[in-house]
């Protein structure tokens, strides 16, 4: 990039120099010939006072039609204005071309007397006459000026106004030498500065983009200029930079698809090369957007790509004309210079953005990863929750959903949904039971972890059950990412998003795959927790509390009792002959039923009731807040529902039931003995019954 800037101002300051010394001369021959007419004049003065009356056959017009040959012949802008009326007794075709007439008296009558005619700025009809006022009073003016036609090219002249005689009166003598050139280049090198400068601060894109722009309308004249930035996403164009773009031709462009046909620009990004339209009307490439340029009165359009590293498209550089038109090799020159530039203002615009996101990405990626490693298993489901909206947040998405299959793997549950404000979340009775396999997930991903399905065009005949689970419109895409659990498909994470607005990048599609490998691993932490958990308070058998959890439970029960004066009972049974049971079919057969005593157990109980096993076939059960005869009614029908229940051996099974309620002066210890003891009555009295301890 240096070397291409040092080259550049290398160029700028060779023309700048050729400029300066063809201004130079082109302002001493100005003064030379200036020089020469007044010689000529003075001459003419003398000769004629000397001898009048000699020379009868060259009269005064003749001498004057001489001085007119030679300032129309003169490649300066002469004019002459009487000195007192300031009324403009001639001006050759140069002054004429200048100032917008095309005669003497045009130029007199509709511009030097007419304060319409002139712009307010820089250079009004007020400026232009005090200029002469100043000459009256002091002599020979010189100055640079602004000559501004209505409907012509801007004109900078180098101006010297001076007393002369002409036609035997006093007149003002106005010369100029063409320096326009110099100027528009000392204007393109302030604007090659500036965005140069803008480049070097990162400003927004349109500022140097607008500069760039600029630079080209001043080196070919009558042009309006227009960058076009390309979306690589939408493979789209859209205006990026170009201050004389008319507003309404800004709005009718819009957004411009590559493709062939789609005016200058789309076209010519589509073809990767130049596309000259000499006539819009009569150029089928612009048929969509002809009523566009109509409206902004362009009738001719030169395109140009651009393009950066490794070939990438970056957007096209347009020159427009209110007239047909097509450029010369002159024209392609002046393109160049400012053509790279762009090309290099937009791919360092591109870089830093991808550098922002990939910031940006990095840390949203660390704070997720964080909250989801370090969280506490039982808080798993909200650190979730928080992923899914933060993610729908960073990609700019509609809906993110994480589905898990059930533990049998045949079932789908949508399990964690975030939508933004224009979606409306998914039923969960809808998905509750979704009839999608771990064998079907298998098939849509395939050998590959993630899958990208849109709402337009031909879909996998695999993802038809995923579109059933979430309906996608035209203008949506779905990537769906695996979410694995010991090597098997369990879920997977889906983000909406609409797909004319951005695509799926690899990077993104890395980062939702990178989401979905934290949530495995979340959720299967959060899973390794839960069975740790569960085996360190329950019994292996039965799955009910084992008595170290019992023992605590009691404790708890016991404290809450004596601080708020409530009440709680316990029911404690074991089972009648349980080692007939295991003599007669095994140790296999008595596990059997102690299971089934545990189902029939968890069948009556409440929410708020414990139940656990106390040891070898006895089982407890905690019940807060009950009273002795709740619990007496409570054990009666545990009693009933084990005598009538079909075992899986062939022998019936009966329970001998103990219950005691929380007394004054009573620790666990006491109103478990309490409970144990009307147990043991109970198998005194015969076996399968109910007693409890007063």
């Amino acid at each position: 990039m240096l070397s291409a800037v040092s080259d550049g101002w290398a160029m700028t300051s060779g023309l700048m120099s050729a400029a300066w010394v063809q201004a130079t001369a082109a302002l001493l021959m100005l003064l030379l010939l200036v020089s020469m007419v007044r010689h000529g004049l003075l001459r003419s003065r003398a000769s004629t006072t000397r001898s009048e009356s000699d020379s009868p056959e060259r009269p005064l017009v003749d001498k004057e039609q001489d001085l007119r040959a030679m300032f129309d012949q003169s490649c300066a802008a002469v004019m002459l204005l009487d000195r007192a009326s300031r009324a403009p007794i001639y001006a050759n075709q140069t002054a004429l071309a200048a100032f917008g007439a095309h005669s003497p008296e045009q130029l007199a009558g509709r511009i030097m007397g007419c304060a319409d005619a002139w712009p307010d700025e820089p250079f009004s009809l007020s400026d232009f006459e005090r200029r002469l006022d100043q000459v009256r009073a002091s002599g020979n003016q010189p100055f640079e000026w602004l000559a501004l036609p209505a409907g012509g090219i801007p004109t900078w002249l180098e101006v010297s106004l001076s007393l002369v005689q002409y036609g035997g009166k006093a007149a003002l003598m106005f010369t100029g030498l063409n320096i326009t050139p110099l100027k528009n280049a000392e204007r393109a090198d302030r604007l090659r500065q500036k965005a140069m400068a803008s480049m070097a601060r990162d400003s927004v894109l349109s500022v140097t983009l607008d500069q760039l722009a600029a630079i080209v309308e001043i080196a070919i004249p009558g042009a309006h200029c227009a960058i076009m930035v390309h979306d690589d996403e939408t493979d789209m164009l859209r205006l990026g930079g170009g201050k004389s773009v008319p507003p309404e031709f800004r709005e009718g462009l819009g957004l411009v698809p590559v493709e062939f046909g789609a005016a200058g620009c789309g076209t010519a990004a589509y073809i990767q090369g130049s596309v000259v339209s000499h006539d819009i009307r009569a150029d089928q490439r612009w048929e969509r957007f002809r009523r566009c340029a109509e409206l902004a009165g362009f009738r001719a359009c030169w395109s140009e790509p651009m393009f950066g590293s490794g070939n990438v498209l970056l957007g096209t550089f347009d020159v427009y004309h209110t007239a047909p038109w097509t450029p010369g090799n002159e024209d392609i020159d002046r393109l160049t210079g400012p053509l790279h530039l762009a090309g290099l203002t937009i791919e360092r615009h591109r870089g830093k953005i991808a550098l922002d996101n990939m910031v940006m990405s990095e840390q949203m990626v660390r704070r997720i990863s964080t909250d989801l490693l370090t969280v506490d298993p039982h808080e798993t489901d909200q650190a979730i929750s928080r992923t899914c909206s933060e993610l729908g947040e960073h990609f700019q998405a509609q809906r993110v959903v994480l589905c898990q299959l059930d533990t049998a793997g045949e079932n789908l549950h949508l399990t964690h949904e975030w939508a933004d404000s224009t979606e409306q979340l998914l039923a969960q009775q809808a998905v509750e039971h979704f009839p999608l396999s771990e064998t079907a997930l298998q098939a849509l991903f395939g050998d590959q972890s993630k899958l990208v399905v849109s709402g337009k065009g031909e879909r996998p005949s695999s993802s038809d059950g995923v579109s059933e689970l979430l309906p996608l419109d035209g203008n949506q895409s779905l990537l769906l990412a695996a979410v694995s659990r010991q090597g098997r498909i369990a879920g997977f994470l889906g983000v909406v998003r609409s797909s004319t607005t951005t695509a799926w990048t690899s990077r993104r599609i890395q980062t939702v795959e990178l989401m979905a490998s934290l949530l495995s691993s979340a959720i299967t932490r959060k899973d390794l927790v839960n069975s740790l958990t569960f085996q360190a308070v329950r019994d292996q058998l039965t799955g009910l509390y084992n008595r170290h959890k019992l023992e605590e439970i009691l404790s708890q029960e016991v404290a809450r009792c004596l601080r708020y004066s409530s009440v709680f009972s316990v029911i404690i049974f074991d089972l009648d002959h349980f080692k007939s049971v295991n003599d007669r079919f095994g140790h296999n057969g008595g596990d059997a039923v102690l299971s089934s005593i545990a189902r029939i157990v968890e069948a009556n109980v409440r929410e708020t009731e414990i139940a656990g096993r106390w040891g070898g076939e006895e089982f407890l059960m905690v019940l807060p807040e009950t009273t002795l005869d709740s619990a007496l009614q409570l054990a009666e029908r545990l009693r009933s529902n084990v005598e009538a229940h079909q075992f899986p051996i062939p022998q019936q099974v009966t329970v001998s039931i103990g219950v005691a309620s929380f007394a004054s002066g009573d620790t666990p210890k006491k109103i478990v003995q309490r409970a144990d003891a009307a147990l043991y009555a109970a198998k005194e009295a015969g076996r399968n019954r109910v007693m409890s301890s007063l």
